[in-house]
């Protein structure tokens, strides 16, 4: 026999399987659960000799009852009461702040007027400092130019 037909024969066999598979599939899918768009796309590939490609079939959404989400939620505030009653300090315990929590508890800050003054000349200096700069390199940038140009004058003379 010819290696051609042997190959020939082969996809044939694999394309009657793969059919069968499909349809059982398809059979399988409108027996558990209301047709969806999906069997129905693969009853009529089936029918019409055609093959749609094959997934694996999707695992079932879990479905909670009421009385198991019921339980859960009690489950989970006790586990929140209790996290919460060992947070809170025992009676008659000496209390020992830490910088940080006594920075959070201590009331807002406030910028005394002498401060806020001295803050506002830091920063126009600042600004003015950089405007000079920024002026300083435009004026060299203008500059440039025009000693280039001498330079090239001076040479042709």
């Amino acid at each position: 026999m010819d290696t051609a037909q042997i190959l020939a024969d082969l996809r044939a066999q694999r394309e009657r399987i793969s059919q069968a598979i499909t349809a059982l599939e398809a059979l399988e899918e409108t027996a558990i659960s209301r047709p969806t768009a999906k069997a129905a796309t693969t009853a009529a590939a089936v029918k019409s000799g055609r093959t749609a490609a094959v997934a694996p079939p999707a695992a079932k959404k879990r479905v909670i009852s009421p009385e198991g989400r019921k339980r859960m939620a009690a489950a989970q505030q006790k586990r929140w009461a209790k996290k919460k009653k060992a947070a809170t300090p025992v009676a008659g315990a000496k209390q020992v702040a830490s910088k940080k929590t006594a920075a959070k508890s201590a009331e807002k800050r406030v910028v005394s007027p002498e401060s806020r003054k001295r803050m506002a000349e830091a920063q126009q200096k600042r600004w003015a400092k950089k405007k000079r700069a920024v002026k300083a390199a435009a004026k060299k940038a203008a500059a440039a130019p025009v000693a280039t140009a001498a330079v090239k004058e001076a040479a042709k003379a």
